[in-house]
């Protein structure tokens, strides 16, 4: 029975040049096809995303996001470093805990704060929350509530 075979290699060694428009080259190294759209041009094919491995642990700064940029021309999938990606929503790229900035545009910070007082929610003097050990909940106990006069 007659087979028809893609062409295949590793990455570092995909054609750049001589190419005919339709063309598909499959890395072995790295699992990705690339179609030729023509003699100097290929475009990647983007995988499956609920096909793939889970990552074990993030770096920040070598590892990255794939992204649809609905904004792009043409092949509108583009990648970008974690630590780019959370610069881009204002959290620092050392922080590895939730965080959420207030108003547009303003740094994120930690919703519980490192000891009650600086976290995105402030608490005044009649105030207290506690935080559960598992770290699943928040209590907030309020001491006073004055509605103040007519």
């Amino acid at each position: 029975m007659p087979r028809i075979q893609i062409k295949r290699g590793l990455k570092a060694n995909l054609p750049t040049a001589s190419m005919l428009a339709g063309e598909a080259h499959f890395t072995t190294d790295r699992g990705t096809l690339h179609i030729a759209t023509g003699a100097t041009a290929r475009l990647p094919v983007v995988p499956a995303i609920d096909d793939l491995a889970t990552v074990a642990s993030v770096d920040g700064a070598a590892d990255f996001l794939i992204l649809h940029d609905a904004s792009a021309v043409g092949q509108k999938e583009a990648k970008i470093t974690v630590n780019a990606f959370k610069a881009a929503l204002n959290i620092p790229a050392s922080d590895l805990d939730e965080k959420a900035a207030v108003v547009a545009g303003g740094t994120s910070g930690y919703i519980w704060g490192t000891n009650g007082t600086d976290g995105v929610i402030r608490l005044n003097n009649s105030m207290v929350w506690t935080k559960d050990a598992a770290n699943a909940f928040v209590t907030l106990a309020v001491g006073d509530v004055d509605c103040g006069t007519f």
